[in-house]
């Protein structure tokens, strides 16, 4: 009989090897590598990772690689999905008082069809809009959100265009305005109305905040859990696979970061970590869940937690740590863009800061990995590429030429970049 050896293994080297395991899994978010490279159905992309492991995009691009570029009906800070060769994007107009969904062909980036909706107007923050939830999309229909304070509404359409169901929510409160955006798993299409206790405009009630799932064919709703309301929180919840099934992460004021089951949306755990606001979305990376918080005075805060035995905190960190934007990761690097410019790349298996370095720029959008590059835009429009590695490298700019809050979407062959006023498709789709 053959003896085996065990080798001795590090914490760190352990670490680095689930990371690395999981960042290669597709499982999750149920898509091959070919549609992986095909898709980008979600805020984030595929299960809200921010990633594409190949990218042939010449980045940074020059005028003679963009396709095509369209004027929009109105501005936005949602973010364009991709579903075969199509487009999706929410906007609005505010002296029209209209919403739009558009369905744009990516080939020629020719409208296919424009449904209307009404907008009432209400208080928002200087840096919010009437379109800033981002839909999300599958093989039946595509499904998104907006809000005022008398009314939540989502919807889901045809790839048509047709109505196929609308559920009204009750009303929103919040001293930012509305920001949330709906995910569709394995049939559930989950919706988080996150609302506001405090600091509320004169007049505005308090909020019910409630997670909801809905059969995605139907509009029926298959479950409601009720959640803490104190602080609005904007974040898409990211699956993962828990002990006991498919289950969503999510981070907020009150819970802190919490899962909950996606068949029942039964709450499975959560650590109260957290004490301010968080706007970004939570992220996995291997064995870890991951999230931030802060405010716009700054103070904001890095948190890891254990995903498996106790939910134990793990590690924070405290410096140069994004407000708005989510962070991303590549293997065991985790890649931090500031609201102020400032860009990070930790190593996670041992928390070293490889690096941190200011680009410069207020920013909105989040920063999204495009094979081994790293992109993020500020609010002036200005995109920056870097090296998505140990090392910092700065690629090179792009001049978008107006404001732009919105991420954008990626696959393997093109990228669609939204500003204020502009679809923008560069490469081969």
């Amino acid at each position: 009989m053959a003896l085996l050896r065990w080798l001795p293994i590090s914490r760190r080297d352990l670490l680095r090897a689930s990371i690395a395991i999981a960042a290669t899994c597709s499982t999750l978010c149920g898509l091959s590598m070919a549609q992986e490279s095909a898709q980008w159905s979600q805020f984030r992309g595929p299960n809200g990772a921010g990633a594409v492991s190949r990218c042939e995009v010449k980045l940074p691009w020059q005028p003679s690689d963009v396709k095509w570029n369209i004027a929009l009906p109105g501005i936005g800070n949602a973010s364009p999905v991709i579903w075969n060769q199509t487009a999706y994007l929410f906007s609005a107009d505010k002296s029209k008082k209209s919403r739009y969904l558009q369905a744009i062909d990516i080939q020629s980036g020719k409208e296919l069809w424009n449904k209307e909706f009404a907008l009432t107007e209400s208080k928002l923050h200087q840096r919010n809009s009437y379109a800033s939830g981002t839909p999300c999309v599958d093989d039946s229909a595509i499904y998104f959100a907006y809000a005022d304070p008398q009314k939540v509404v989502l919807t889901a359409l045809s790839h048509e265009g047709k109505t196929l169901w609308e559920r009204e929510l009750g009303g929103f409160s919040s001293q930012h305005g509305f920001g949330s955006s709906p995910v569709v798993h394995q049939g559930t299409v989950v919706f988080w109305v996150s609302q506001e206790t405090e600091q509320l405009p004169p007049g505005m009630p308090p909020g019910d905040s409630r997670i909801i799932g809905f059969d995605s064919k139907s509009g029926e709703q298959k479950w409601s859990t009720s959640r803490v309301p104190t602080k609005a929180c904007y974040g898409t919840p990211t699956l993962y696979s828990a002990e006991g099934g498919p289950a969503l992460l999510f981070a907020n004021t009150t819970e802190g970061l919490f899962a909950l089951d996606l068949a029942t949306g039964k709450p499975l755990w959560n650590r109260q970590s957290l004490t301010q606001r968080s706007v970004s979305s939570p992220i996995v990376a291997g064995k870890l869940a991951l999230a931030t918080e802060g405010s716009g005075q700054g103070n904001n805060v890095l948190v890891a937690i254990d995903l498996q035995g106790e939910h134990k905190q793990v590690f924070s960190q405290k410096k140069n740590i994004p407000y708005v934007p989510t962070p991303v990761v590549k293997d065991d690097l985790l890649f931090m863009w500031s609201d102020k410019g400032i860009v990070s790349c930790l190593r996670l298996s041992d928390q070293e800061m490889l690096w941190s370095e200011r680009v410069g720029g207020n920013v909105s959008a989040s920063p999204i990995i495009a094979g081994d590059k790293l992109v993020g835009i500020a609010e002036d429009g200005t995109l920056t590429v870097l090296a998505a590695s140990e090392k910092f490298e700065n690629l090179g700019t792009v001049a978008l030429g107006e404001t732009t809050r919105a991420t954008p979407a990626v696959t393997e062959k093109f990228m669609l970049v939204r500003t204020d006023t502009q679809l923008i498709c560069i490469g081969n789709p």
